[in-house]
């Protein structure tokens, strides 16, 4: 019993403190929480619609290049649960978020626009609010079927067109690693990221490498290669250097310029040495600046001779 006491005992005298704290209330927690609550959600908002403006133009542009399609109207929705439990009830009292998902976004100009849907409102099948985007949406839009619109206590059908995207959902992910990535289905932005590009043009560059990494089934073939190799390696760097080449290739169709986006690189290596001589599962900084000059320069030649903006297949 003595042995088992005696380490009990220890670990309590090591947590205790030293010092006598500040008593702080429960209202002013509370208030406190409030107020940073309200500045998170603001930011979430501000990068949201930014993301959201430029993957749009990307998605949108490079459609007859992706196998995977779908139909998009603007609109983006969101309910409590989309927030872990701890942050809903701010998400309710910010976002005027509930069960059902709300109308959080609405792109100027979009269709979900101009059929007149506005933040705070709802879209409705036959029976329940329809989440957008999401499958079943799409599913009606596609095919024609009965759509719904609710504002308040009002509830009316509506008619929407839609735009034929790249079917690949850009999700933001409040986390401050200057990171971005792609899953094959989706590509997942950092809040550390934007806020580490200078431009629209460099955030439209990262979104066209994770584009290309889905629509060039890089992580498939990682698996693959996982799994024949038994294990001993994904061949990743090869992946990325094309999806350097094809992202730049999708950022310039979409109406973005390429001119400096290397410079996203040269800005990485102040903050990290070992990617500027040693390549691990992503080619070395010098590499990749180069690489995306050198398909900059392919691109301007094509311009000069009126070809097709299309990358360069193997045959």
């Amino acid at each position: 019993m003595r042995l088992v006491l005696l380490p009990v005992l220890c670990l309590g005298a090591c947590t205790s403190l030293n010092t006598r704290l500040p008593e702080i209330s429960n209202d002013a927690l509370k208030a406190e929480q409030a107020k940073q609550e309200k500045i998170a959600f603001a930011e979430i908002n501000r990068l949201r619609d930014r993301l959201d403006k430029v993957a749009h133009k990307v998605l949108s542009a490079n459609a007859d290049l992706c196998s995977r399609t779908g139909p998009d109207i603007g609109v983006k929705t969101q309910t409590a649960k989309s927030f872990p439990k701890e942050l809903r009830q701010g998400a309710i009292r910010e976002l005027g978020l509930g069960d059902e998902p709300v109308i959080v976004y609405v792109r100027p100009g979009s269709s979900g626009d101009k059929a007149g849907l506005r933040t705070g409102g709802y879209i409705y099948d036959e029976t329940e609010a329809l989440g957008a985007p999401s499958r079943k949406l799409a599913a009606h839009l596609t095919e024609g079927r009965p759509l719904y619109y609710r504002e308040g206590t009002s509830k009316n059908p509506i008619e929407m067109e839609y735009e034929t995207v790249c079917d690949y959902k850009v999700v933001l992910k409040m986390s401050p690693a200057i990171n971005a990535l792609a899953n094959g289905k989706a590509i997942v932005m950092n809040a550390g990221m934007m806020n580490f590009v200078e431009s629209d043009d460099e955030l439209a560059y990262i979104i066209g490498h994770e584009l290309a990494h889905n629509t060039q089934s890089h992580i498939r073939k990682a698996v693959t290669n996982y799994i024949l190799s038994l294990g001993g390696t994904r061949y990743t760097r090869k992946f990325e250097s094309e999806a350097d080449y094809v992202g730049i290739y999708y950022m310039e169709r979409a109406g973005f310029n390429s001119d400096g986006v290397e410079k996203i690189w040269q800005r990485l290596a102040k903050q990290s040495l070992r990617p500027i001589a040693r390549a691990k599962t992503h080619p070395v900084f010098p590499s990749r600046t180069l690489q995306i000059t050198a398909t900059r320069e392919e691109i301007a030649a094509k311009r000069a001779r009126n070809l097709p903006l299309t990358p360069e297949l193997r045959e």
